[in-house]
């Protein structure tokens, strides 16, 4: 046991919670308990990509309001007491969900994250973790870079929504995580916490499906094969990467695109083990979870990396590439069969040694120490572990 996992004379207890993105609340609770920790996550629905947290409520098998209600309260009542840190994911909580979005007004409304008050005057800790666009600012990103996640999507955020979101984190939460650095702009106060994946799962899967004669896959003795996964085009950047490819088959004709769109996650390391590049995201200006899990199965991974924002990462060997770069970039990649693999091998280093569950875990407790540390309950971003917008990669 790591002996930061204790904490008054037995293992930390931490609940993740209530909303499963990118399965981050299974992986990190999974990283810390590598480390010694009771870790558990917790979520109210399982969505399309079937990713299962150890504890699930369904909310939408609830009729009505007052039986979602009903249900939360009973969440609320069984492992609101047990846990001593409350790590809550995209801006949910037990009593705060996108259920109770069109509520206001409603007398439930008034119910809306009630519970954070109650697990503050119980003793417990309180943390918010920022995945998206719950809180990415759309004027900010717009105003301040010529390329980002906002540049072409068709805005499903609520400004006033994102706001008093960040409200309640600085009120109630003693530490305040994000989880991409393009997200620093938009949670001021907060700390980057790495994406984790289980890197070993990936890596078995590239070894158990190598691609054959990789010295010979260069789109005209041998196939190459560009991967992309868009759960959401106009964020990623869908239609820049399809027009790419196309303007490669004239040259290179047997370059293919293969995409795969809202499959079940368990499929996802076969889907990457049979492709040669991954194409994550040609418009945030940093990389997500599906560069790392390329990464990990030591496949070639392109993504637009803004420059102000690389430096923090400066051995990360993604590709960048925006859209008005990104046919030149493939191209270079299709041809050079040599150059993949090395970038492939640097990857798998780099996801492992940044990315891994218990490696992540371990940041993450130590995090936790410090804010257990502190002198109050509810100190917002206080203490060694919550400078503001600290981002660097030790």
């Amino acid at each position: 046991m790591n002996p930061l996992a204790l904490h008054r004379g037995r293992p930390l207890r931490v609940l993740h919670g209530c909303y499963e993105i990118a399965g981050q609340g299974m992986m990190l609770a999974r990283g810390l308990a590598e480390n010694g920790c009771e870790a558990h996550s917790l979520a109210y629905r399982v969505d399309w990509d079937g990713r299962r947290p150890d504890f699930v409520v369904e909310l939408d098998r609830r009729r009505g309001a007052a039986g979602k209600a009903a249900a939360m309260l009973g969440a609320f009542l069984r492992w609101g007491r047990h846990y001593d840190v409350y790590h809550f994911h995209f801006g949910t909580s037990f009593f705060g969900t996108p259920f109770f979005k069109g509520s206001r007004g409603s007398p439930l409304s008034r119910l809306r994250q009630i519970d954070l008050p109650l697990l503050r005057a119980m003793g417990k800790r309180i943390v918010f973790h920022f995945h998206g666009c719950e809180v990415r600012s759309r004027e900010r990103m717009l105003a301040a870079h010529p390329l980002a996640t906002c540049t072409e999507c068709d805005p499903f955020c609520v400004p006033r929504e994102q706001e008093r979101t960040r409200a309640l984190a600085a009120k109630h939460a003693g530490l305040v995580f994000y989880s991409t650095l393009d997200l620093g702009e938009s949670v001021p106060r907060g700390i980057h916490l790495p994406l984790a994946i289980e890197a070993e799962r990936w890596e078995r899967a590239a070894l158990d499906r190598p691609l054959p004669e990789p010295d010979r896959r260069d789109g005209v003795r041998g196939p190459v094969v560009i991967a992309h996964a868009p759960t959401h085009r106009l964020i990623k950047g869908t239609r820049h990467v399809q027009e790419a490819v196309e303007r490669l088959h004239a040259e290179f004709p047997r370059v293919e695109l293969r995409m795969i769109d809202r499959q079940p996650w368990a499929a996802m390391p076969e889907f990457l083990s049979g492709c040669d590049i991954l194409v994550d995201q040609v418009m945030m200006g940093w990389y997500g979870l599906l560069a790392i899990e390329g990464m990990a199965e030591r496949r070639t991974v392109v993504a637009y990396l803004r420059e102000d924002l690389r430096s923090h990462y400066p051995d990360c060997p993604i590709v960048s590439a925006k859209p008005a770069t990104l046919h030149a970039v493939l191209r270079d990649l299709v041809r050079d069969p040599a150059r993949r693999l090395a970038l492939g091998e640097r990857g798998a280093r780099f996801a492992r040694e940044r990315h891994d569950t218990k490696v992540v875990g371990e940041r993450l407790l130590r995090h936790y120490r410090a804010m257990l540390g502190a002198d109050a309950p509810g100190a917002a971003q206080g203490g060694a572990a919550a400078e503001p917008s600290r981002v660097s990669a030790a």
